[in-house]
């Protein structure tokens, strides 16, 4: 107990025991009375049982108190993570104290394991790591557009990276890493095929010295007897999360680390690592478990403390997230946990948010016609000296989290907007963090106006005090916020138009200019095709693109892009005025009775966005179109890179990357340039 809870204590003590000396001193001196009544003959006078009860009264009371203070814990010391006092978070103990949560929340799912008949493998252990790395070689100093990043100078990890000079390339289902390099004139030659084993790529980044792979292994683990219920539970897959962190110059392994948690969300701030990943509960070992080797040195195996992960009384459990930081010049290793989930993340500088929206069946309402959609959020402190990542706060939100985008921090305020179903509520709030405690506080604001009856969001876009969000349902409106009053946030106005945006990229600094990717649609809500917008808010303008299907006739065919759900499959850039996207398009043709053909287009549109034309309809280029080889196979170009070189060597080029090959196009002639073959694999070599 704190001083303050050990005084009450005492006080109430001190009166318990100073009633309780009463009551005993009375007792006594009745017993007495009719002793010496008894022995001159008097009648024995008995008293009543209420004086008893009103002699025990305050004995009773002040025991009651003693006993409320210190089994409601008002007094204790309050648990404390750095200088934050936790509200929310309650550290663990013991393995025990973790099996019984667990078992707990899924005491209802007959097919999980009985986690208390399992024991822990091995002692407990700190994270730790090692030191050095290699300084890269010098390179020309070019011009190129990296990854679609939410936050500028925030990396996310990618299929495709490149410095101007190499180019990597993950394709997806391969464990190969195609890596060229590009030369005089832009002249790509492919320098190696990285073979990475039994490691499947997920994505990568690229520092000054590393390439640094991001992947997973995986195995299913036996069907399990569950003897209770006298039947088989379900078999579960295990994922071993891999970092693989290559020396640019050597292409040798540097650091690796594996987890037995599978990772999802990665960020680069300077050169910290930050990576959030997903422990399954139903394992024999439930501590997070790095195996960290460097060099050619023997791995080094250790598990994070009980006292390092965290719950929530209030938060449904469906496994455990472990947020991991590597610091890439020394391979330090910091960690924590939460019994919880991740959906989506956002990350700055200073801070990583996370959202995992859930439903909350405790709470059923005729309002919301069934049981509550919320998301809680959570804030990490980083410090990028030593990527370290601290739980900060948390708040619990009403509605859900779609995308990433849909959260944003600026001015020390976290802007979120929120999508719920029955009846569809759309919702933005400001948040601020408490400095004291482990609370996040709504300080402002918008629950009615966003969106018309049964719209939800299909986008959001935040830059400084401007934010837009996007709801459809048959017409696209696009709602303007002004956010300069955290504590008041306001709509300004609402622009419609047929279709929907499922991207939104704000142009220029001041925020009247916006490009949306997204859908085309009629007057009744049907959908077109995809659609390119440039709007100057501004003069109320606009220009559109409609990619309209192509005019197969006899053939059933479809058209897609991954760009329409994966913003980083967009090449864009407001400084070099370009929105590029690869579209697929699939076709299925009987070219004789029982024989018919399907047929994969492969493309790369690139389009030119300019706001000072005069005429509005001249915003938006028409595309130039690379194409790779039509194929049976699914080869579609994943990927495009924009590398630019002034001088006598001078070249402006665009490279289109897919399972297939790369092919090269020179935006200063307006031709294609190489075609550079990949080995292709086994399964597409039948």
């Amino acid at each position: 107990m704190t001083l303050l809870g050990w005084i009450v204590f005492s006080l109430f003590a001190v009166a318990a025991v100073f009633f309780t000396y009463q009551l005993t001193r009375d007792i006594l001196w009745n017993k007495k009375l009719k002793t010496f009544q008894k022995h001159v003959g008097e009648s024995i006078v008995k008293r009543p049982i209420l004086f008893w009860v009103k002699r025990s009264y305050g004995a009773v009371i002040a025991g009651m108190f003693m006993f409320a203070t210190v089994v409601s814990g008002s007094f204790q010391t309050p648990e404390m993570l750095g200088d934050r006092v936790l509200l929310h978070a309650k550290s663990l103990s013991s393995a025990e104290e973790l099996r019984e949560l667990l078992n707990n929340q899924n005491e209802q799912y007959y097919w999980f394991r009985d986690l208390n008949s399992m024991t822990d493998a091995v002692p407990e252990a700190s994270v730790g790591g090692a030191d050095d790395q290699m300084d890269g070689s010098s390179q020309p100093d070019r011009d190129f557009i990296g990854t679609n990043n939410q936050v500028e100078g925030i990396e996310e990890a990618d299929i495709v990276k490149t410095d101007g000079n190499m180019i990597y390339y993950a394709a997806r289902y391969q464990n190969v890493i195609q890596i060229l390099s590009i030369g005089d004139q832009g002249v790509a030659t492919l320098e190696e095929a990285l073979d990475l084993g039994d490691v499947y790529t997920d994505s990568m980044f690229l520092t000054d010295d590393y390439l640094i792979i991001i992947g997973y292994s995986y195995q299913s683990s036996p069907y399990l007897y569950d003897a209770a219920y006298d039947c088989v539970g379900w078999a579960y897959i295990s994922y071993t999360g891999t970092v693989i962190v290559y020396d640019r110059d050597t292409l040798e392994i540097a650091y690796q680390l594996e987890t037995d948690s599978s990772f999802y969300q990665y960020r680069l701030i300077d050169n910290a690592l930050f990576l959030v990943s997903n422990k399954q509960t139903n394992q024999d070992e439930l501590r997070p478990m790095f195996e960290e080797k460097e060099g050619e040195t023997d791995p080094v195996t250790s598990y994070l403390d009980y006292s390092d992960i965290y719950y929530f009384d209030d938060v449904p459990v469906y496994g455990m997230t472990v947020f991991t930081g590597i610091d890439l010049d020394t391979f330090n290793v910091s960690s924590q946990a939460f019994l919880g989930y991740v959906n989506q993340i956002y990350a700055d500088e200073d801070s990583i948010y996370t959202a995992f929206s859930y439903t909350d069946y405790t709470v059923y309402t005729e309002a919301e016609i069934g049981w509550i959609q919320k998301t809680q959020i959570l804030k990490f402190d980083v410090n990028t000296e030593d990527a370290t990542i601290n739980y900060a706060g948390q708040v619990i939100l009403d509605g859900s989290v779609d995308n990433q985008y849909w959260m944003d921090e600026y001015d020390g305020y976290l802007r979120v907007v929120t999508s719920s179903w029955n009846p569809i509520k759309n919702r933005l709030y400001v948040i601020k963090e408490s400095e004291t405690t482990d609370d996040m506080v709504i300080v402002g604001s918008i629950t009615e106006g966003l969106g018309k009856p049964n719209e939800r969001v299909y986008s959001v876009d935040f830059q400084g005090t401007t934010g837009y969000v996007v709801t459809f349902e048959q017409i696209d409106p696009r709602y303007w916020i002004d956010l300069s009053d955290p504590k008041n946030p306001k709509i300004l106005k609402a622009t419609e138009r047929p279709g929907f945006s499922t991207y939104l990229h704000i142009w220029n600094d001041e925020g009247t200019q916006v490009v949306g990717f997204g859908f085309s649609a009629d007057e009744n809500g049907r959908v077109n095709g995809m659609e390119i917008i440039a709007s100057n808010d501004d003069l109320g303008l606009e220009d559109s693109y409609v990619l309209s299907h192509q005019d197969l006739s006899g053939v059933w065919s479809y058209s897609y892009s991954e760009a329409s759900y994966n913003p980083k499959a967009m090449m864009i850039s407001p400084d070099h005025g370009i929105v590029a996207f690869p579209v697929m398009t699939y076709s299925y043709q009987e070219v004789s009775p029982y024989e018919y053909k399907s047929t994969y287009i492969s493309q790369y549109l690139v389009f030119y966005i300019d706001f000072t034309k005069e005429n509005p309809d001249d915003y938006i280029s028409d595309p130039i179109v690379i194409s790779h080889e039509a194929s049976e196979y699914y080869f579609g170009i994943d990927r495009g890179v924009y590398i630019s070189e002034s001088g006598d060597n001078g070249f402006e080029m665009i490279y289109t990357l897919s399972v297939s090959g790369m092919v090269s196009y020179n935006l200063e002639t307006r031709t294609v340039g190489q075609t550079v073959l990949f080995e292709l694999p086994d399964w597409a070599k039948e």
